[in-house]
């Protein structure tokens, strides 16, 4: 009896269907662009699936084959104003996994997968395109005899006008005076000098709110400067140095951003780090309402780490392209380096080694308001063009992208397009141009992105 129990129950493991852990969805993701919502899905391997839509393309049905489920669905809705709901369902085999996506309208989507590699899983990618709405109409009927008026209302959109925070730091100060160069040039009085130019100059900008990490002579952790940037809630943190080295050769001007393995470090850190209050940009918010959820504490946390590290580089370049109009550079392009002061998750953050104070000729320049005044403007510059081209969502600077430009002397359509992020085809479009020509004090519309 035992050992025809013993062979029943061999033959039963070889012929169970393999498919019951064959595959796994580690990940969703849902996130917001102008033009679409987009959905990815990280999973183990490559996925066998079958993608459909139904009940007048009002739900999308995602048939995973012998597939495992390890993300908690249910709040994922809350990620996306075009989702409604997000359920997973019965299918017709207990190894297959179903997710149905409910829309708040009607979709045409389009899908891609992408596939794994060291750094990430094996994706699926759904993109459900999203088109302005149209202006509403509402029909008013009379009686005797019946008359059918309509009247066009005109839809009224209110624009948020709040400023870009940006943060500038001063480095060192106090106790702490950082370089010291020939005839005494000290790092943390050049550093608040441009530093409170840099500040000057933003203010003038129109959308653009700059603070002061400090604002005189005294010391700040690299700790409480990350606080004090999220206590502004800024968007960007730029951190103003002076360079020195034992040698009096080294010249130039650097931006820095975070290294790799500082980030990697640092965001395995703030896994562990049950306290995420702080966090900007929703990404605290977010992973308090994941109850928990380690997959999706771990989406949350990486999407704000790879917009921060992405923007930070971004904007450093542009500054890093700026100062190289007004002062020679020691570096080709930004570097990495692991800083403690750029160290936030949620903050794009970057570093500017403005020169030399060990380097004599160079020293003696940084101590002039000239010079100063030319770095901070660098700087404020680079900042300004990246939020400018790229503002957040509810800024006044996102509202003037749909603005006018008055044609100056020197501007042409190319210059004027690459200053705002778009192309010489886009404006002439947009302003039903047929040549290139324009002339000074023409009005231009500047479409958005």
């Amino acid at each position: 009896m035992f050992k025809r129990i013993l062979l029943l129950s061999i033959i039963y493991l070889c012929f169970m269907p393999l498919s019951y852990a064959a595959n796994a969805v580690y990940a969703i993701r849902i996130v917001e662009h102008a033009d679409k919502t987009r959905i990815v899905f990280d999973l183990a391997k490559k996925p066998l699936f079958n993608l459909y839509d139904r009940h007048k393309k009002t739900q999308i049905v995602v048939d995973f084959a012998g597939t495992r489920n390890r993300v908690n669905v249910s709040k994922l809705a809350r990620l996306s104003s075009n989702i409604i709901r997000v359920e997973q369902t019965k299918s017709a085999k207990s190894s297959d996994l179903r997710i149905i996506f409910h829309l708040a309208q009607p979709i045409k989507y389009r899908f891609f997968e992408l596939a794994g590699n060291k750094t990430a899983r094996n994706r699926l990618v759904i993109d459900l395109p999203v088109k302005p709405t149209k202006s509403a109409k509402s029909v008013i009927k009379q009686k005797n005899p019946v008359v059918v008026k309509k009247i066009t209302k005109k839809l009224i959109v209110r624009h948020p006008k709040r400023d870009v925070v940006i943060a500038i730091d001063a480095g060192h100060g106090g106790k702490d005076p950082g370089s010291i160069g020939f005839k005494k040039f000290v790092e943390k009085d050049i550093t608040l000098a441009i530093a409170k130019k840099t500040v000057a100059i933003l203010n003038q900008k129109k959308g653009i709110k700059a603070v002061l990490i400090r604002t005189d002579d005294r010391y700040i952790s690299l700790n409480e400067r990350s606080a004090i940037a999220r206590k502004y809630k800024a968007e960007l943190l730029v951190s103003v140095h002076a360079d020195g080295f034992t040698s009096s050769k080294p010249s130039g001007a650097s931006t820095l951003i975070l290294s790799q393995g500082r980030a990697n470090y640092e965001f395995n850190k703030k896994l562990r780090d049950d306290n995420v209050n702080g966090l900007l940009g929703g990404v605290g918010d977010a992973i308090k309402n994941s109850n928990g959820a380690d997959d999706l504490q771990y989406t949350f946390l990486d999407l704000g780490r790879q917009y921060s590290q992405g923007a930070g580089y971004n904007i450093a370049s542009l500054i890093h392209h700026e100062l190289a109009k007004v002062t020679d550079m020691h570096k080709s392009k930004p570097y990495e380096q692991s800083l403690a002061v750029l160290k936030s998750l949620d903050i794009p953050s970057l570093l500017v080694e403005t020169g030399f104070v060990t380097n004599y000729r160079e020293g003696k320049k940084l101590t002039t308001s000239r010079h100063q005044y030319k770095i901070a403007n660098a700087i404020a510059q680079g900042s300004y063009l990246y939020f400018r081209n790229s503002p957040p969502k509810d800024t006044y600077l996102a509202y003037m992208r749909n603005s006018i430009h008055v044609v100056k002397k020197g501007d042409s359509l190319s210059v004027i397009a690459r200053s705002y992020g778009t192309t010489e085809s886009r404006l002439k479009q947009v302003n039903n141009l047929t040549k290139s020509t324009i002339f000074i004090g023409q009005k231009l519309k500047i479409p958005t992105s």
